[in-house]
Parts: C-alpha cells; structure tokens; sequence
C-alpha cells in the first residue's frame, strides 16, 4: 500500500508540477477593506488565465503577469464585492474592497445540489464546511460531523478499526426500517449501508469517502428539507458537495497526519481470586478447579495477570493526502490521491484506505457546462470478533482465570494449548494468528453532469450517477481450534456486488417578473435502479492445515447460497417558489414516486410539502422604518413549513421464502419454510412534518441564533420479523401498523468575540438539539418491538421500541417483587425473573450540546470542540459478562464460607431458607437481572483540541510556497460522566442495525480510544 502511494504522487508531481510562467513583469501591492485593514486569503487572478496567487496575512501579494498593460486583474474574497482593474503601466497597487452587503444573502446547497438562498428557505439547513469537518482529523465524514450540527446524534461503535459510525436527524421515525438519513454526492445518492457487524466491527459506507475531498457539507433536516428527494428522504438529507478545480490559481497540496491512540480504558478486574467453580453438595462447599470461571479460591503465592488490559496495544496510524487544482475561466480540475494505513488497538488489526478523485468541468461556450467526476477506492479492514459471537475476543479474555497465563497459547507439539480439561473457547492470541477476518471493498462513483442556459430564463440539466461496488469478505476459524465442532476449521465468505444507478433530469426556469416579483420553478425526473448480487459460501473441515481457502474444503462439505435483490424506483417531481421584494417567500413541492417494492396497486403514491420564509427586517425597512442599527439587530427571518414524505417496502417483503430440503419429506420441490412469511397487502408508509423557526443577526452579524422546532408524526410503519400467533402458520410476519411521534428544539449559535480587524480572534458555535422519539401505536396486541440482533451477553436484555414510551427503549430480565417489594424466591433459592418492558429507559439523550471554540493570534490558531450529552441511559452487558464470570470487582463481596441466603419470600410467603453457592448468586440472578445494569450515560467530552501554526510569509517566499501549516491535535482527551463503565458513548453494533438500533448498548465491543496528531499541510 505504502509502495502504491508513493508511486502514485510521483506521477501526480510529474504531471502537474512543471508549469512554465512567462516573465514579462512583476506586480506586487496590498489588498485591504473599506476601514483600511488588511486582507488575507484574496484570490488574485489574471483574468482569463490560470495565473494567480492569494494574499499573505499582511494582504500583500506579488505576481508575475504575461500580458501588457491592457492585462486585468480579478480580485475576490468571501464576503466582499469582486472587484476588476486595469494594471496599465502600474508595477504597484493598493486595492480596496468592500463589504458585500448582500453577504446576508448566504447560499446553501438543497436538494440535488441546487444552491438556494438560506433566507428563501421555509425549513432549517446548516452548512458545515471543509476545514470544520477536518478539525479533529476524522477519518470517517460521518464522525467529523459530531457535535457540529444541531438536532443530529452521532454515535460511534467503538475503536476497532474500520468500526461503523450511526447518525440521526431528528430521532428515528422507523420501528424497524432505516434510520440513517440519505447521503448525497454533488447530486447523486449514494450507498450509506452497513453490513451486519454483530460479528465483526463494519464500516459505513459513507466512511469510503476522504474528508479531504469534501467542500462543504449541508444537512437538510427531516422530510421539509428533502422533500424533493422521496422515498429515500424521510429522515433527511446529508448533501455533499466535494471540491472542484479552482480557476486561475494552480496549486498543488499536501496534507499528512501521523497518529498514536490507545483504549480511553478498561473494566476493572478483581485480583484476588482465582480459577474454580462453586459446587454446594450434601457433603458440604467446595470449589473444582477445571474450570473457565474466576469463583475460585483466593489466589496466593501465585502470579496474577490483567488479560483485559493486557490485551490491547497502542496504534499507530499515517494519513497522507496529496492534491492539484486548477483552470481557467472555461475549464477547471480537480486531483487527489489519498492514502489511510491504520493499525488497531488490538494486534493483527487494521483499516487502509486509498482513494482517487478527480472532478473535471468545461464551458463550451456562454449557455453550455458539462463536467465528469470519478471517485475510486479500495478499502482493506482486518478484525476480530465482537460482542456474543463465537470466538469473541473480549469474551474469550473473559474466560482466562487471572493466576492463568494466556499469552502461553501454544503446547510443545504446535496445538493449541488447553488450560482444563473441557475448555471448548479459543485462546484470543491463538485466534489473532489463526482464525483471520478480513474484508476488501473496491468501489468506484461516477457522475456525468450537463446544464445548458436558453431562453434567458431557462436551464436544462442532467446528470448521471453510478455507485459500485464489489465486497469481499472471509472469516475463519483455523485447524486446531477447541470450539466445539470446528477442530477442523471452518470457513464463512460471501462475495458481493453492489451497484446504484442514478438519473436525474431537471428544467428549471427563474425570472424576475417585475421589479418586485420574481418566481422560481422547476420540475424533473429521477430514475433509480438498484441491484446487489451475493454469493455466500460455508466451509467445514480444512483438508489441509493451514490453507484457509473454499477449495480446501471436501465438497460435501460446502454450501453456497447465491441472493439477487433489485429494486426499481421511479419518481417525478416539480417545485415553485414565489418571491416578493426580495424578503416574502412561498415554496410548494409535490412529487409522486413508483417503488417496485410494494404492490401494484400500492405502487403509486403522492406527498406535498408548503413553506414560506419572511425577512422581517427586510419588509420593515420597505416600508420605511429600519429597525437595524450597528449596536443591535442586524437581519431576521421568521420560517415554517409543513411536509410529508413516503417511505417503501424493504425488498421482498411482499413474498414469502421458498427453499429446498426443508425436511425429508421435502427434498425435490420448493416449499414455504414456515418461518418468515411475505405480505402482498404492504402499503407505504408516511411522515407528516411541521417546523418553524427564526434566524436573527445581531451587531453587525458578530452573534447570530438560529433556531426550530418541529413536529413529526411517522404513521402506518411498515415493520419487519413481527412475532405472531402460532394461529398464523408462520413465526414472523412483515406487516402495516404503528405510529411514532418526533418533537424538539434545535439551535444554532454563533459568535464573533471581536472585531475582524482585531489581531486576537476568538469564534464560537454552539449547536443545541432536543428531540423526544415516542412510539404512541403498535398492531394488536403488541406493547413492544424489539430486534433481536440487539440482544445482549447472555440475552438478558435487548433494544426495544416501547409502545408510549421510547422508540429507543429497553426490554430484559427483571426481579419479581411481591406488593411490599420483598423478592420472589424460587425453589432453587434463587429470585425469579421475568421479562419486562423497562418503560422509562431512554437509549437516546434527551439533548446535546456541541460547544466549538476557534481562537487565533497573529499565526497561532486554537480549536476544540466540548460535546455534552446529557439524559440517555446505556445498558452495560459488559459489566454483567465481568461480574458473570467472577472478574468483576462487584464480585468481591463473597461469603467466607461461599454460600449464602439470598433474603426474600417464598411462593407461599415464607422467608426464603434456602442456601446457594455465591457463584450462583451471581451468574443465575445477578448478573442476568437487567436492572442492575441499566445506567445513566450522560457525559462531557473534549472530543478534540487542536494547536496549529502557520509558517510566517517570508520563509514561504523563501520556500517558493503558498501556504504551510504544522499542527498537534489531542482527541478525546477527557470525559466527565458517572457511567461506571469505559465509554458511555455506546453502540456496539453500530449502524449494522436498523429502527431502535444499538445505541447504549455496552456488549463486549472494542474501546472507544484516545489520542494525538500531528500534522502537516503546505500548498505550492
């Protein structure tokens, strides 16, 4: 990988290093504002060419031009009004630029990469832009995003490499269905999936993209601000716009990190005793030593280990990034190459990355605009197991006494060596060596874009998209191992070919009718076709040792199994926006979608959305009476809109399963299988939406609030592996019914501490999201939905959707209590348990609040971003499986003599008499009682904090350089929070399950972890 990127920015200097400037003369001068303040950053170009250069932080600039006097120069800048001249004889200028007073007039990117005016929009859209979702080097965009948009939760999955990250806009409005919003690149969607990663730690597909690509990024917040997208839109929208040649400057970049990072920390493990079970018997209490638990004796004279602490190592990680842009007036381009070699915090795992990109754009004449864009990647992760599956490493390390050695794995004959007789778990480093998991993607997006001008009034664009990609994955169990069944070996793969084909056809029209009055129209097409083709293949028994490969398994042996899925989605779609002076607004959209996932006669369906925006400041100004002023306020807007969105069926959920060799009696001829049955009389389901909100500016726009609050009610849920009578003839069942409610507040505010001129900055962005997900209707008789890919260690628990509670809720085992709260006990003289609804448990936070500082001082630049969340609760599985195998230090509290009364009633309401062992205290009630795990996982966190330094001008001229930087950054530095375990950040499975998901679900994932950067970036 390394060798492959050094080769490939050798070619990139060949090709766009050598670039051979005309010496006709040198211009220099200086650039400042109306107030006489210098300005850095001002693009300077001479005009019609590729010749330019930008101004150092004094404001002055030098440039070397090819033509003569008639030559012009363009100047431009954010915020300020570009400006044109005339050089003549000058070798010397002093330029001053204005204001922008239209800079209020901000435009943001919609729906398929329209730019609108902010204060034309009816609903709430915030912008984050390049160097915002750098700040804390992310290597997944998802990630960069966290803390930095208000009403979005981000939750990571943990630390292992290549782990998936988990967003939601607004809370969720599917029980069982997507959650994640739609992610747009320069108008086209693409794949955000997440394969299963109850096994293995998977990456979200998002994650494929280099942040280092990204312009900006728009969120569009619920189904008001992504109305125009359908069906795919319901919760969202995440629209990317990646970066594009800039015309007149040609530059190459290099940005580089190099990183270490470590687990944020590890369960405490008692050390004091040792291997053994508990065994009460007529004859009295003793312990058996054979055994995997920690419920032995005191160790003594012995020595102990940490084999959870032990187990993890520190990371290293190298990401390198190298760029060209460039063109004309008529022509631009855009190149880079990137490269991401990440090692895991566990050894023998890994995340590489390489990335191309390269986006290209032509003007052929006034009217015509046509540009290309391709984006490949490969992507490599290399992993261990997770959570319960078999073979979980953090469960293996669990079953490793602490007076036993796990680091000596092998016997002298080259097995694996058992540490008693029955052990039936791998050794976690044998596993590291032996039984790899790996997984390969190589992935290309397209795009082909046109637009042509006519008419005046008219534009007529299209664009078409293709998303591919093919996933490669292998787990394996080696020869040798002990788990049952598997000395063998056994091999787990499926190959996968994934592709999303995208058109969009759009006619738009604008025309200022009159003076007062304009209007803005558009209507179009889009066209998705969606196919994913995967081939599983099972494998038991290696013939030959060591040689982990399908072909070296006996045929009978094998099975495969090969899945087309295809879904086709047809949608049209118009929008009208009215304006009046420039301040009152009116929005209409409609758009109706055909979707081959539900039913012909169901296939059709139709959704609206109305909004309007008012710059009240605007229309009193119009009507004579300015009520700004330099002191006070500055611009508002009053906005809302109502919208409703459509959602389809998952793909085959109108048809039942056939399959072969059901049973013997079934061995020739396809037969229903009896467990999942598909329902032909699927209907859509829908979202109605209503937001309002108000934007205001105050002191010459240094504070500025931006804030909303909205109202959705998600109705008719399509829900999936619905648990039925037995009366139906089947297990599960796909079916229409249940309504969820969202509802909040979300605010955005920012300030300007000082004025721009001031030599000492200081920024600051506050992002505030309240948001309240209730499921108030479920089918039936049902008062709960849970997933049972979400189900914990030892099953005691598992994400629920609560009818009147939480659609992020929790059911698990619990106590039984009699009316005067005295424990029920059972014969066995353990307390009874039985499984509840936890009514007041809220896996999501009740609000967030991200707190990012930007402060700066001549060439030295400070960032860091506080993120508190606060009023979520998280289930520790990870305790429970500590304290079930005796590690934990609850555990502690033993008998001297190792049994005990547990206190409580009868049945009959007799004190309970009745003497278990403590282990059994502990592994049959303890630690499966889910009450006693269920915590508040509220937190503060420094999630980064970054000091840079930009290299003084006159060693860059000296460099012959444009820019350069060299920075440290520290990452999840501190955490306050009363969570008893490492991370009240939780979510171990996550965005590999759907609806209520994992989030606050702590269960034996890898670490969340910490760590430092440092960087460096310089532009020539």
């Amino acid at each position: 990988m390394e060798k492959r990127f050094r080769t490939s920015i050798l070619i990139l200097l060949c090709l766009f290093s050598i670039q051979v400037w005309a010496q006709e003369r040198e211009i220099s001068g200086t650039i400042t504002d109306e107030s006489g303040l210098p300005l850095p950053g001002v693009n300077v170009i001479e005009k019609n060419s590729s010749n330019g250069t930008v101004t150092d932080f004094d404001g002055n600039f030098k440039l070397t031009i090819t033509g003569g006097d008639e030559t012009i120069l363009v100047f431009s800048s954010l915020g300020f009004v570009r400006k044109e001249i005339v050089i003549g004889d000058k070798n010397t200028l002093e330029v001053s630029m204005f204001t922008d007073t239209e800079s209020l007039n901000e435009v943001v990117v919609t729906a398929f990469g329209i730019e609108r005016q902010e204060k034309a929009l009816g609903y709430a859209v915030q912008e984050v832009n390049s160097e915002e979702i750098l700040e804390g080097n992310k290597t997944n965009v998802v990630s960069g995003l966290q803390g930095k948009v208000s009403g979005v939760t981000i939750s990571n999955s943990g630390g292992a490499p290549g782990s998936s990250t988990a967003i939601l806009i607004r809370g969720g409005t599917s029980i069982t269905g997507n959650n994640q919003p739609l992610f747009v690149v320069d108008g086209i969607p693409i794949d955000n999936s997440t394969s299963s990663s109850l096994t293995v730690a998977s990456i979200n597909r998002a994650a494929d993209l280099n942040p280092e690509d990204i312009e900006n990024v728009s969120v569009l917040k619920g189904p008001a601000a992504a109305a125009l997208y359908g069906i795919q839109a319901a919760e969202g929208a995440v629209i990317i716009t990646t970066k594009k040649g800039k015309a007149g400057v040609s530059t190459i970049s290099y940005s580089g990190t190099f990183s270490v990072d470590e687990v944020l920390g590890t369960p405490e493990v008692q050390q004091q005793f040792g291997q053994g079970t508990q065994i009460l018997s007529t004859d009295g209490f003793s312990y058996e030593k054979e055994s995997n638990f920690s419920w032995g004796s005191v160790v003594e004279n012995q020595e102990t280990y940490n084999h959870i602490e032990d187990f993890y190592e520190t990371a290293i990680t190298q990401n390198h990034n190298v760029s060209y842009s460039g063109g004309t007036e008529s022509s631009t381009m855009y190149l880079s190459i990137g490269d991401l070699s990440q090692d895991g915090v566990i050894e023998g795992t890994n995340y590489d990355k390489t990335s191309f990109k390269i986006n290209t754009t032509s003007k052929l004449g006034d009217k015509l605009t046509v540009g290309a864009s391709a984006n490949y990647v490969v992507t490599e992760v290399g992993s261990t197991k997770q959570g319960n599956a078999s073979g979980s490493s953090y469960s293996s390390l669990l079953s490793y006494p602490i007076n036993i050695d796990i680091q000596n794995f092998y016997a002298e004959d080259g097995s694996q060596r058992r540490f008693y007789e029955d052990q039936t778990f791998d050794n976690p480093y044998w596993s590291i060596e032996n039984s790899p998991n790996d997984n390969k993607v190589n992935r290309l997006i397209g795009i082909v874009n046109l637009s042509y001008d006519f008419l005046n009034d008219f534009n007529l664009s299209y664009k078409l998209g293709t998303d591919y990609f093919s996933e490669t994955s292998k787990r394996v169990i080696g020869t040798g191992s002990l788990i049952e069944n598997r000395s063998e070996g056994y091999i787990s793969q499926f190959q996968r070919e994934n592709r999303k084909t995208t058109s969009n056809l759009i006619l738009s029209y604008s025309k200022a009718v009159s003076e007062d009055f304009e209007i803005d129209a558009l209507v179009g097409n889009m066209v998705e076709d969606y196919k994913v083709h995967s081939v599983y293949t099972y494998g038991d028994g290696f013939q030959a040792p060591g040689i982990y490969s399908i072909g070296n398994v006996s045929q009978e042996n094998q099975s495969i199994t090969e899945l087309i899925t295809r879904r086709r989605a047809v949608g049209v779609f118009g929008e009208v926006k009215f304006g009046w002076k420039d301040a009152l607004f009116l929005n209409f959209t409609g758009r109706n979608d055909w979707s081959s996932t539900l039913p012909e006669d169901k296939r059709s369906f139709f959704y609206p959305s109305i909004g309007t925006s008012a710059v009240i400041t605007d229309l009193f100004e119009q009507a004579g009476n300015d009520i700004t002023s330099d002191n006070g306020l500055s611009f508002m807007k009053f906005r809302a809109t109502w919208a409703q969105a459509g959602k389809d069926a998952p793909i085959g959920a109108l048809n039942s399963f056939l399959g072969t060799n059901i049973n013997p009696l079934a061995s020739s001829a396809y037969t229903y299988n009896g467990v999942d049955i598909g329902n032909p009389a699927l209907e859509p389901e829908f979202t109605d939406s209503y937001e309002a909100g108000i934007d205001a500016r105050f002191f010459k726009n240094r504070l500025g609030l931006d804030l909303s609050v909205y109202y959705s009610k998600s109705k008719n849920q399509i829900l999936e592996d619905i648990r039925v009578p037995p009366s139906a003839g089947t297990f599960y069942a796909t079916l229409n019914g249940g309504s969820i409610i969202n509802k909040g507040i979300e605010a955005l505010v920012t300030a300007k501490l000082f004025e721009r001129g001031n030599a000492f900055q200081w920024n600051m962005t506050y992002n505030f999201g309240l948001n309240k997900s209730d499921v108030i209707e479920l089918p039936g008789q049902l008062d709960e939905v849970y997933l049972s890919d979400s189900w914990t260690f030892s099953n005691t628990a598992a994400g629920a959707a609560i009818l009147n509670g939480s659609l992020f809720g929790l059911r698990g085992y619990q106590a039984v209590r009699n009316d005067q709260q005295e424990l029920i006990i059972g014969a066995d003289g353990l307390p009874e348990l039985e499984t509840v609804i936890f009514e007041d448990v809220n896996r999501l936070p009740d609000w967030t609040l991200g707190f990012t500082n930007n402060l700066s001082y001549k060439n030295f630049n400070f960032s860091f971003l506080l993120d508190l969340v606060q009023g979520q609760e998280a289930y520790n599985a990870t305790k429970s499986a500590f304290i079930y195998y005796g590690l934990g230090e609850e555990t502690l509290d033993r008998s001297s003599d190792g049994v005990r009364v547990v206190e409580g009633v009868l049945a009959n309401g007799q004190p309970n008499t009745t003497q278990v062992t403590d282990q059994q205290y502990y592994q049959q009630y303890y630690s499966q009682n889910a009450e006693n795990f269920i915590e508040d996982a509220s937190f503060a966190r420094l999630r980064y904090a970054t000091l840079s330094y930009d290299v003084p001008t006159a060693l860059l001229e000296k460099l012959n350089m444009v820019s350069a930087q060299i920075s440290i950054t520290g990452r999840n530095l501190f955490t306050i929070t009363d969570y008893s375990g490492v991370d009240p950040e939780v979510n171990t499975y996550g965005a590999g399950i759907q609806g209520a998901g994992s989030m606050g679900i702590d269960n034996l994932g890898t670490p969340n972890t910490k760590g430092f950067d440092l960087g460096l970036r310089f532009k020539f």
